[in-house]
């Protein structure tokens, strides 16, 4: 069901993607026997990527192991695996820093993710459980589901965030299913596994903040998980500006104590750790050019703390304050948006064009900017490449202007550059030269260069090229405008879709399944307990006497009935059945991989369970009971309305021998003949 939900989502053609070398290092690496020549030669095609990848290399080396400085040797310290998971979590952040969802901060998204990352490396490193490079992946990619349906639903999730300031993830997880019907867990998973990343990385982001039905989970998920859960704990301290007045605060801080008992480590230790995790996060910030600053020190504030609580509380002076746990668990080691999903004005207002100038001449960068400015433009100058590249990620500049030849990079490859990202690729670029031979001029054009201007240049026909530009970037704004609406519309369209299969599905009384539902069920697990060979039981239910009640008390006393029926065979049924309602006072459990016996004592433990059960409503207080048929699937039985036949007729039997038990294969199921036995 979670993949037709996200399948819909990826339709809108809106999710976040990485850029052409993410893309072009997923391509490479699909097969499992991938070229680890060609994989590095990818990467160094991006300057930016290649520093990130050696840093990861050299951050979790151990002591005593000689330092990296090249691509090909961080590639073999980490694994082309490894690898080609953090190409993809790098390049997705420098094309998706901004958005369309005004309550989204798209930076504080990513200084979050970014900290989480950092402080899984680090824990995993000194606490064990889980390979570091890997649990960095995991950390920095592990909510991309928010960004997702920021991206997607870009007004709606804008409007969710407002109507929920401070909530947690796990809060914010059920207003998304209300509005979406998927949440970010589900939409992380799912992207994970889009991108083929590991099966433990899927599994770890649905539980590490709540448990999902139906997953299997290994002891190396649940180390992940944990290792996620402590860091999102210590990536909130570590994002959100502290303040030791605000008792929450302090409490959340002092919760680190928890932290580190749940990943075996004493407290100081985890303390020191975190200050290691400051600091590079800090560094991983300005690799990457994401707000990352740590403005105390964790080891120094703890002991402030402490201290302080010493003076406050004199009979206790050697003890941290009580943490009460649950509290804890609710308001720390499950992150709150702040500094991931809060109203932040991140929107681009309209304005003046901002055009990015580069050129290594100081005079003709004061020339040029001079005119611009007359003009009325938004101009900001760097004098090198790596200046330029640094500033088309912070201004987001929709006109570059580059000199041809500049030490480093020359202008071409600069362009060459920019048009490998997303947000390159919007802006036009006008190149400034010297020369204007026809190969000149063509090489231009190939590295994907929008105009050129000739030195020495007329001011009118610089601001006239320019003027054309800003032509080019309206008509393309405009035809976005109009995508953004067609894609808003496709994705309503998805919501409305998977509601209305839901709400077609589903029973509006009692909101379980109903009988369209069960007999599509129903066939799906016929068909697989048919292929794998794994047995396949139902119970057939009904309340004994339902009639008497809707005719002695009334149709609103049978619906209060029928709804409590149902409650309380929900809560009585195993995580792995599929209760339905197939209609009046009849319902089905559909129990996959269990045989007849066992899903005997699970039609024992509903009628246990509701006879037991008392039934409130004006004018109406008893108890009512069910008769429950049990049948299994046989090698004789030829399609699965045989198995629903062979319920039915138990369930008859069960109504003939008084009602309140269960039948199976025409005998009554004795709870005390058993237990005595």
């Amino acid at each position: 069901m979670i993949h037709k939900k996200f399948d819909e989502l990826r339709l809108t053609g809106a999710l976040p993607s990485p850029s052409a070398v993410g893309l072009r290092v997923l391509e490479i690496t699909k097969e499992e026997a991938f070229d680890l020549n060609e994989l590095t030669q990818a990467i160094m095609v991006d300057p930016a990527l290649s520093g990130r990848i050696i840093k990861l290399a050299n951050s979790v080396l151990r002591g005593g192991v000689e330092s990296v400085e090249s691509v090909p040797l961080a590639t073999a310290r980490l694994g082309g695996r490894t690898v080609r998971s953090v190409a993809l979590g790098f390049t997705l952040i420098s094309d998706n820093r901004n958005g369309r969802a005004e309550a989204f901060d798209y930076e504080g998204f990513w200084s979050q993710s970014l900290a989480t990352a950092v402080a899984c490396n680090a824990l995993a490193a000194v606490a064990g459980g889980y390979e570091a490079k890997d649990a960095f992946t995991c950390g920095l990619l592990c909510d991309v589901g928010m960004l997702a349906l920021a991206c997607v639903h870009p007004e709606r999730y804008s409007a969710l965030l407002e109507s929920c300031p401070g909530a947690s993830s796990r809060d914010l997880a059920d207003l998304e299913d209300q509005a979406f019907d998927i949440n970010h867990y589900e939409v992380s998973a799912a992207m994970l596994e889009d991108w083929g990343l590991p099966r433990t990385f899927q599994h770890a982001v649905l539980i590490h903040e709540r448990q999902e039905p139906g997953i299997v989970v290994e002891d190396e998920t649940i180390a992940l998980a944990k290792l996620l859960c402590a860091s999102k704990a210590i990536a909130k301290l570590v994002v959100r500006p502290h303040d030791e007045t605000d008792p929450e605060w302090c409490q959340a801080f002092f919760g680190l104590e928890f932290v580190a008992e749940s990943l075996g480590m004493q407290h100081d230790e985890l303390i020191a750790a975190c200050d290691k995790i400051g600091t590079e996060w800090e560094e991983w910030g300005k690799l990457v050019g994401v707000p990352a600053t740590v403005p105390f020190s964790f080891v120094e504030l703890s002991r402030e703390l402490v201290e302080s609580e010493a003076q406050a509380n004199p009979p206790a002076p050697t003890k941290a304050p009580v943490v009460n746990t649950e509290r804890f668990l609710t308001a720390v080691a499950t992150p709150s948006l702040d500094g991931a999903a809060m109203p932040s004005g991140a929107a681009v207002e309209a304005g003046p064009t901002r055009i990015l100038l580069i050129d290594d001449d100081v005079r003709m960068l004061k020339l040029i900017s001079h005119h611009l400015k007359r003009e009325g433009y938004d101009v900001t100058t760097a004098t090198s490449s790596d200046e330029g590249l640094r500033y088309t990620l912070e201004i987001q500049p929709q006109i570059v202007i580059t000199d041809w030849m500049m030490p480093g990079m020359s202008g071409v490859k600069l362009c060459a550059t920019l048009r490998k990202s997303e947000a390159g690729r919007k802006m036009y670029v006008l190149i400034v030269t010297a020369r204007e031979d026809d190969e000149q001029v063509v090489e231009a054009f190939t590295a994907g260069a929008d105009d050129y201007v000739v030195k020495p240049f007329n001011p009118r026909i610089l601001i006239a090229r320019v003027r054309a530009g800003q032509r080019m970037i309206r008509m393309r704004e405009q035809l976005e405008a109009a995508e953004h609406v067609r894609l808003r519309q496709v994705a309503e369209l998805g919501i409305l879709t998977r509601k209305l299969r839901a709400a077609a599905m589903t029973d509006a009384l009692t909101e379980l399944p109903n009988r369209r539902y069960a007999m599509k069920r129903l066939k799906q697990e016929w068909d697989s307990s048919i292929r794998t060979g794994r047995p396949l039981s139902v119970v057939m239910a009904d309340i004994d006497f339902f009639k008497n009640v809707n005719d002695q008390y009334g149709h609103d006393a049978g619906d209060q009935v029928l709804r409590e029926v149902a409650s309380v065979l929900r809560m009585s049924s195993r995580s792995g059945d599929i209760l339905c309602r197939l209609g009046g006072e009849e319902f089905l459990s559909i129990n996959m991989a269990c045989t007849a016996e066992e899903a005997v004592n699970c039609a024992e433990r509903l009628r246990s369970a509701m006879d037991t059960h008392q039934v409130g409503y004006p004018g109406f207080s008893g108890r009512v009971t069910l008769s429950l048929g049990v049948a299994e699937r046989r090698p004789e039985m030829r399609s699965f309305d045989d198995l629903i036949k062979a319920a039915d007729e138990a369930l008859y039997a069960a109504k003939d021998q008084g009602r309140n038990c269960v039948v199976l294969d025409g005998e009554v199921h004795d709870p005390l003949k058993k237990l005595s036995a």
